[in-house]
């Protein structure tokens, strides 16, 4: 009879430690879900970061008007970044004016844009991301909201 309580015993020890091994899985989860909310409220109360350009046009105008969108802070842990290349914005016009007219407004931008890149340089977040895609500081034009939690980096990918 003591064998059959001694497996008795077993049985409800390795019951208790799979039903722990659960619970601390879905805590971790939630711990995780929570650390990505938290990084969501503080990039929105935090930053002065508007939405990213729809149009080249848009872009140009940011640039001469605005200026360049530099976050003031570091991305918070567990926030989400994308790349967008300029060259997937939709012109609103055709020819190589928009070129100029871009180029131009990046001249005039210029102080602001190497205060960008000293900013992206200084961020682990935005640093990794942008390594992951292959792209430098350099080639960056703005960093901008775009949802909860998620920042989008435009990247001057013109040859």
């Amino acid at each position: 009879m003591t064998s059959r309580s001694t497996s008795r015993t077993a049985l409800a020890a390795l019951l208790v430690a799979s039903l722990a091994t659960g619970a601390a899985a879905q805590a971790a989860n939630n711990l995780t879900a929570q650390a990505q909310a938290d990084a969501a409220a503080r990039l929105e109360a935090d930053s002065p970061l508007t939405p990213p350009p729809e149009t080249l046009a848009e872009l140009v105008g940011s640039l001469s008007g605005d200026g360049v969108a530099v976050p003031m802070e570091d991305m918070p842990e567990g926030t989400q970044i994308e790349t967008l290349s300029i060259t997937e914005l939709p012109s609103d016009s055709t020819g190589s004016g928009n070129d100029a007219a871009l180029d131009t407004a990046l001249s005039r931008a210029q102080t602001q844009l190497d205060m960008l890149q000293t900013r992206i340089d200084g961020d682990t977040l935005l640093t990794e991301a942008l390594e992951a895609d292959g792209v430098t500081s350099d080639q960056v034009l703005g960093v901008y909201a775009s949802g909860s939690g998620q920042v989008t980096v435009l990247i001057d990918d013109r040859s």
